[in-house]
C-alpha cells in the first residue's frame, strides 16, 4: 500500500508546478492501495498544485443525456470511477455545466471552469477549450491509451476529421439552483457506427516521441502531456495519419 508520501513522491515526478491547472483521468484501483484512500489522491493532487493551482476530474455520464435525456448538475453520477465521484461530493467542487463531457473541480479557478456553458462539449468555451489557452496538464493513472486523454477528442474537434460528426441532444437539465428547463447540447460524435474509436497507434507515437511521458507510482502506469504540446502534435496525426485514430469495420457476412 502506498503511503501518503511514497504518493506524493510519485506524483511529484510528473513536474507539477503550483498554479497549474490538471485534469487527471484515473483508475484508482491501478495504483494498488493508498493509505487514505481515494481522497488522498485528490489531496495530494491539491497540494502538488497549491492554493492557486485547479485539478479537473472527470464526471462524464454518457448514458444520462443520449438515453434517459435527463441530467441533473448536481446529482447525476459520474461513470469514471471512485476518484472522480469522491472529487465531485466534496464539500467546494464545482462540476462543470456540460451534461455529457462534466468535470468536478476543486481549486482556485473551479467557478471560472464552471462557467464553461459552451453547447458544444469541445467547442471554444468549453472546459477544454480554456484547459487549452491555460496550457494545463493532462495526467492518466492506470489506464489504457483507447480509455484516457478525452482532451483529443477536442483535438479532432477544432483541427477537424471526416470520421465523426457534431450531434445534438435535447433533454431535461436541471441546474445547480436546482431549476429543470429543456436544454440542447452537442458532442462530437463517430461519423457512423462502422467507424471505431481506437487511438493506442497515434497515442503510442506521441509516447515514443517524448510528447507523452511515462512513469510508474505504486502498481500503475502513469501518462502525462502538456494541453499545447499535445494538441499540436496530435493534431498533426488527425491531419495526416487519421488511420492511426480510428478504424472502420468490415460487414462480416
Amino acid at each position: 500500500m502506498l503511503s501518503t508520501r511514497e504518493l506524493r513522491d510519485g506524483f511529484a515526478r510528473i513536474g507539477i508546478t503550483p498554479g497549474e491547472s490538471l485534469i487527471v483521468h484515473s483508475s484508482y484501483k491501478s495504483l494498488g492501495g493508498v493509505e487514505g484512500g481515494a481522497a488522498q489522491v485528490i489531496d495530494t493532487f491539491l497540494e502538488l498544485t497549491g492554493p492557486q493551482g485547479t485539478v479537473l476530474f472527470p464526471t462524464f455520464n454518457f448514458q444520462s443525456w443520449t438515453e434517459t435525456h435527463y441530467f441533473d448538475v448536481v446529482e447525476t453520477p459520474g461513470m469514471m470511477g471512485v476518484i472522480g465521484e469522491v472529487a465531485r461530493e466534496r464539500p467546494g467542487a464545482v462540476r462543470t455545466p456540460h451534461p455529457i463531457y462534466s468535470f468536478a473541480a476543486l481549486g482556485r479557478r473551479r467557478e471560472e471552469f464552471g462557467a464553461c456553458n459552451d453547447s458544444e462539449a469541445f467547442g471554444d468555451q468549453s472546459v477544454f477549450g480554456l484547459f487549452h489557452r491555460l496550457n494545463g496538464t493532462i495526467v492518466s493513472i492506470g489506464l489504457d491509451f483507447n480509455n484516457t486523454f478525452s482532451f483529443h477528442h477536442y483535438v479532432e474537434f477544432k483541427t477537424g476529421c471526416d470520421y465523426r460528426r457534431q450531434k445534438r441532444f435535447s433533454g431535461i437539465y436541471v441546474d445547480r439552483d436546482g431549476r429543470a428547463e429543456t436544454r440542447t447540447y452537442s458532442m462530437f460524435v463517430r461519423k457512423n457506427l462502422k467507424v471505431k474509436t481506437y487511438i493506442v497507434p497515434g497515442m503510442t507515437e506521441l509516447l515514443e516521441r517524448g510528447v507523452i511521458r511515462e512513469i510508474v507510482v505504486g502498481e500503475a502506469k502513469v501518462h502525462f502531456a502538456k494541453a499545447a504540446e499535445f494538441f499540436d502534435n496530435m493534431s498533426q496525426i488527425v491531419r495526416t495519419h487519421p488511420e492511426k485514430l480510428h478504424y472502420i469495420e468490415l460487414p462480416k457476412f
